[in-house]
């Protein structure tokens, strides 16, 4: 059952990815037109604005696709040195951490963004967007960076080993010259 749900989710997290891409595409395009339109006198709206939350919510999503598919820059210079136990203990221990730290930043944008809807938070900037409405999706990136990091651990937890994702073909013992 586990497994059928890792592999589902595992989906979700690769849409995520390809929802960054888009939205990279996007920010790119935003920035180009502020760029050429305060060069030429135009008015470019809230562009900056736009293009910030853009950035966050790529940010976040595509940080579940990568946690899941091995693909984090690892500080792997004590957990070399264990064998075994030990390092299956430090992984799970920093899975721990990271489930923490990634689901309080899951709560804490939530938490903003119904307040922004509660007090109808509007930008500073000439357009006067609505906050809630960018700030959703960045909690909805969030979200997801929360759900794949606790996706994660339990699959640590359940496996007994290191997490392994259907994303990745690569194991853990690979170094970046073999992928």
């Amino acid at each position: 059952m586990f497994v059928m749900i890792s592999k589902a989710l595992d989906r979700v997290y690769k849409a995520g990815a390809v929802a960054a891409g888009v939205l990279l595409v996007a920010l790119c395009c935003l920035v180009l037109y502020s760029t050429f339109a305060r060069s030429l006198g135009l008015y470019a709206g809230g562009a900056s604005d736009v293009a910030g939350y853009v950035m966050a919510t790529g940010t976040f999503t595509a940080l579940a696709y990568t946690l899941r598919a091995k693909r984090h820059i690892r500080i792997s210079l004590f957990a070399e040195k264990l064998n075994g136990g030990g390092r299956h203990f430090l992984e799970i221990l920093c899975l721990i951490v990271l489930a923490v730290i990634t689901c309080f930043t899951a709560w804490y944008m939530v938490q903003m963004t119904l307040l922004s809807h509660e007090f109808q938070d509007r930008s500073q900037g000439a357009d006067g967007m609505l906050l809630w409405i960018p700030q959703s999706f960045v909690a909805a990136g969030s979200c997801l960076f929360a759900l794949a990091a606790v996706h994660s651990l339990f699959q640590a937890l359940i496996e007994g080993r290191n997490p392994q994702s259907e994303l990745s073909g690569t194991s853990s013992n690979e170094s970046p010259q073999e992928l």
